[in-house]
């Protein structure tokens, strides 16, 4: 496994939380960080950045991947997230990375107001926003996977979940969305069109048809071999 920081997204098949709790079960099993550090081509604190956005709630892990974007949690703003103390707080930042398209900059900045201030979370990621000269609105949407399907999904990197994913978004005919497909959650991302899409489908109709999805997805892979 490479993961160094000057590799592209291309060279890496794991996503930065699989990186993170490959790395922390490693040392759990007797590996020291310098093991880990050497195996990865990273420092030690890159190693411990890793392993702490592996504690990150089961309902955001999915959410994270490398680089920036704007349907995705980037590694660095996960980094950030770790740094807040409550679930809470944390799934409430990673719902506005995406719905607001924070920096990891900007998510920074609602840290460091949350810890200063002590106002809500909600009231220091307004304020970010604010700062800005344009606000783009974006909707989210956080789905949960049918229980049957836990299993199967954990034993699939999240490249592979996240292509179900896909997939099924076309098969609905879901405008103008992207996602991620978790263990227990997915979520969707998208602009005006989505929530149109949504309004239209309606929310519960749209749930239970991805659900359905990633049923027959593992349905059909079973019934091929």
């Amino acid at each position: 496994m490479s993961i160094g920081y000057g590799f592209n997204r291309r060279g890496r098949p794991l996503s930065p939380i699989e990186v993170g709790m490959l790395l922390k079960r490693a040392c759990e099993n007797g590996a020291s960080t310098a093991e880990c550090a050497k195996s990865v081509r990273l420092d030690a604190s890159g190693v411990a950045r890793f392993k702490r956005i592996a504690d990150l709630p089961d309902d955001i892990r999915h959410m994270v991947d490398w680089g920036g974007g704007s349907d995705f949690v980037g590694f660095s703003a996960a980094v950030e997230i770790v740094r807040l103390k409550g679930a809470g707080d944390q799934r409430a930042v990673a719902e506005a990375i995406m719905a607001n398209n924070l920096t990891s900059k900007e998510v920074r900045q609602v840290t460091q107001l949350r810890q200063r201030s002590g106002r809500s979370i909600e009231a220091c990621i307004q304020e970010v926003v604010q700062m800005r000269p344009t606000i783009i609105k974006r909707y989210v949407f956080i789905g949960t996977v049918p229980s049957d399907q836990i299993e199967p999904l954990s034993a699939i990197p999240q490249s592979a979940r996240d292509s179900i994913l896909k997939k099924g978004i076309e098969k609905i005919g879901i405008e103008q969305a992207s996602g991620r497909l978790g263990v227990q959650f997915f979520t969707l991302v998208g602009d005006e069109r989505f929530d149109a899409s949504m309004r239209r489908i309606g929310k519960e109709t749209m749930e239970s048809l991805l659900q359905g999805h990633i049923s027959q997805a593992f349905v059909d892979v079973s019934g091929s071999d």
